[in-house]
């Protein structure tokens, strides 16, 4: 065989490396074979039966590796229902695994203690950049490394902040404030952070596997945090912070270790609490707000920082893994109940978008219009009240669908599965509706304007649809039936 046809081997043989590691074991050193004597007898004919032979087989691998890729998913989930089906409850993670899962928030962590040791000197900024280098790089061996072990459930730790970093290189062309970033990242940044956000979203929808939602929902509920750092003295602030990273690294552990739904929400729920909380706390009588912009600190203050951060990031976070247990639900009800929760399902995420084009409708200056993407979406008030109407609609439709087959099993679960995905939107945008001043899509009142006895029983309102959402979640996966052998 001559150097050519030798060098077509070995780029096929390479392709074959991109199929799933069970059908490459099995079938990669017959395919390599079979290709290898076809190529010769096709060179011994000529160069066009040498050109038809690769085309062909070429141009046919994408479709072949995406359909075993398919097939492995599928097995994958029937091998997973068949094990829930057989065990008394969830195995619970190994050590190693839940180390892995986190040290994302440990090394951010990290990075923040150094920052306060070196406060004031000359090392910060170059420890910083090093310490910026290694996370991006630790990212990527990570992505390659979780993509050759077929994705393990402690690789959606890093997923979240994946997606903050691709979001920060987006916004930093359009601020003016590194010219070589500017020039690297200059035209393409919108358009990465729209395709790595759609290849995050479908992998976090395909996956389907709540343990995974809520490791990749810890980053987003550490963000909803952050803006009420602001005027918190700065060292008080890194601590905070440290505290913050720390006590999610901690719930991601847990919630591997444990590989329990059921207690992993209040894990995440938890951890936002402690975290959230000495935050709100800072805030309000720590801060270095000047005088003439300052207001006397009270407890209805912080109550509104803490609740209205808290409920947005823990409603972000609940509803990708409401939306899974509805969906586990309408399957044991057959075609009916499996339309009936992606009725439930396309309402939620279209209710959301209605909200939140509404916010945006208003918005003049926020990192989207950074982003330019109002170039992509224009959204206006028309369309976003209809959309939530729509929203609203098509989830009550199908909640009472799935609700009245469930009744006689759980009469508790079928009310709750028409109230809790009702509200969830509503709750998610709550940090914008009360930091901006915008009037809620269906109601004639800003929130940031009511008395404070009111936007504390708004607050408690949304307290107690959270904890019947962690009810409801709970109840959903249940093992082996969400409903099975419930009161």
């Amino acid at each position: 065989m001559n150097r050519s046809l030798q060098s077509i081997v070995v780029a096929y043989s390479r392709i074959l490396t991109l199929y799933p590691r069970r059908f490459r074991e099995e079938f990669a050193g017959e395919m390599q074979a079979v290709f290898r004597s076809s190529i010769v007898d096709a060179a011994q004919e000529g160069v066009l039966a040498l050109v038809l032979v690769c085309g062909r087989e070429f141009l046919g691998l994408p479709v072949n590796i995406l359909r075993e890729f398919w097939c492995e998913f599928r097995r994958e989930e029937a091998s997973m229902q068949i094990s829930q089906r057989s065990q008394a409850g969830p195995a619970p993670g190994s050590w190693s695994d839940a180390f892995r899962a986190a040290l994302p928030h440990l090394l951010i962590a990290l990075l923040l203690a150094i920052t306060v040791a070196l406060a004031n000197t000359g090392l910060m900024a170059v420890a910083g950049i090093i310490f910026a280098l290694l996370f991006l790089g630790g990212l990527l061996v990570t992505f390659y490394y979780t993509w050759r072990r077929k994705w393990p459930a402690w690789s959606a730790s890093w997923y979240g902040y994946a997606g903050l970093i691709v979001c920060i290189f987006a916004i930093l062309p359009k601020q003016a404030w590194n010219p070589p970033l500017d020039r690297l990242f200059g035209g393409g940044g919108t358009l990465i952070l729209v395709l790595l956000s759609l290849a995050t979203l479908a992998y976090w929808l395909t996956r389907r596997n709540p343990i995974e939602g809520l490791l990749m929902a810890l980053p987003l509920i550490i963000l909803y945090w952050l803006p009420i750092t602001e005027f918190i003295p700065n060292a008080i602030r890194m601590w905070l912070m440290f505290a913050l990273f720390m006590l999610s690294a901690l719930a991601a552990m847990s919630i591997l270790r444990t590989n329990d739904i059921r207690r992993a929400v209040w894990i995440v729920l938890g951890a936002s609490i402690l975290g959230g909380a000495p935050i709100a706390y800072a805030r309000t009588y720590w801060n270095n707000i000047p005088p003439e912009h300052s207001l006397p600190g009270s407890p209805g203050q912080m109550l509104e920082l803490f609740s209205v951060q808290f409920l947005a990031g823990a409603a972000l976070a609940i509803g990708p893994v409401l939306g899974w247990g509805l969906w586990n639900l309408g399957r044991k009800y057959g075609k009916a109940g499996r339309l009936s929760a992606l009725l439930m399902i396309f309402g939620m995420v279209i209710n959301l978008i209605g909200h939140f084009s509404h916010w945006w409708s208003f918005s003049r200056q926020t990192y989207l219009n950074a982003l330019q993407i109002s170039a992509l979406y224009r959204p206006d008030q028309a369309s976003s009240v209809f959309m939530v109407a729509a929203g609203l609609v098509a989830i009550f439709a199908g909640a009472v669908c799935l609700a009245i087959p469930s009744w006689r099993q759980n009469k508790l679960l079928s009310v709750a599965l028409i109230l809790a995905p009702l509200a969830l939107p509503l709750v998610a945008m709550f940090s914008t509706y009360f930091g901006y001043y915008i009037v809620p899509v269906g109601f004639t009142f800003e929130f940031a304007m009511l008395s404070e006895i009111h936007k504390n029983l708004i607050f408690l309102i949304g307290i107690a649809w959270l904890l019947m959402s962690g009810w409801t979640v709970t109840r959903l996966y249940q093992v082996p039936s969400p409903i099975e052998g419930a009161a």
